[in-house]
């Protein structure tokens, strides 16, 4: 009867370990979770195209599209925030977090769309883990909030670095083939309309009523402090 026991607790416990190892496999792709849905919001994935919903999990290389009056809420795995308003379309090229051994990247490519974006724990970590691109330049975030919109070549894109909820300004460096240009000043952005532009050359502080225009096309972000954003990156799945 003792071994029995024994028996059957040793196969509760694999069975256990085995659950909590697959379980970790799978969380462990996952790169985002969706916090709020408003309107038609789809996901491709591996060529199917499929409603998004509230608390859904996102992947590495999904696709978001919104369509009109459309617009989407997204916490990523280090606790980065980012919502797209009506008519965007972005893609989670790569990212990769261990809250543990404070390591990670995050690659996102927004094609069209208003955008707005608080970064989290990767920003942190060194400069360029975090990157953007757009038809016209690559962002690379370190540490910051941005209010942007992409749209295709030809059209205007604009990239404006704005403070934080908690008031302050961080940094991210525009690039494309033309050229480079650091943003470190409120309101300071670019607007560009081919990746052959410099960067450098439009370089501008934006008037205050364009930057809420622009913010008013996308979500407002739920902010999180940094203390509760670093706990939370911990169980980042938790709205």
């Amino acid at each position: 009867m003792h071994q029995k026991y024994l028996k059957n607790l040793l196969l509760i416990f694999v069975c256990l370990v085995t659950i909590n190892i697959q379980g970790s496999a799978v969380a462990s792709e996952v790169s985002a979770r969706v916090v709020g849905v408003e309107g038609v919001v789809s996901v491709i994935r591996e060529g199917n195209t499929t409603p998004v919903t509230r608390g859904e999990s996102l992947y590495k290389s999904d696709r978001i599209t919104t369509e009109e009056n459309a617009s989407i809420e997204l916490k990523l795995l280090d606790g980065s925030l980012v919502n797209l308003g009506e008519l965007a379309d972005m893609t989670i090229t790569d990212l990769v977090y261990d809250p543990i051994k404070k390591d990670g990247f995050t690659d996102l490519k927004i094609a069209t769309g208003a955008f707005r974006l608080i970064s989290g724990s990767i920003a942190k970590l060194g400069p360029d883990l975090m990157k953007l691109d757009t038809p016209v330049a690559t962002i690379g975030i370190r540490g910051t909030s941005l209010v942007g919109k992409a749209s295709e070549v030809g059209k205007e894109n604009h990239i404006i670095l704005v403070a934080d909820p908690n008031g302050t300004v961080g940094e991210v460096v525009v690039e494309n083939s033309a050229g480079v240009v650091t943003l470190s000043k409120k309101g300071e952005g670019v607007t560009l309309s081919n990746p052959t532009e410099n960067p450098n050359e439009t370089k501008k502080i934006f008037k205050t009523e364009f930057i809420d225009d622009l913010a008013k096309q996308v979500p407002e972000i739920k902010y999180e402090n940094l203390q509760d954003r670093q706990f939370n990156s911990l169980f980042w799945f938790n709205d």
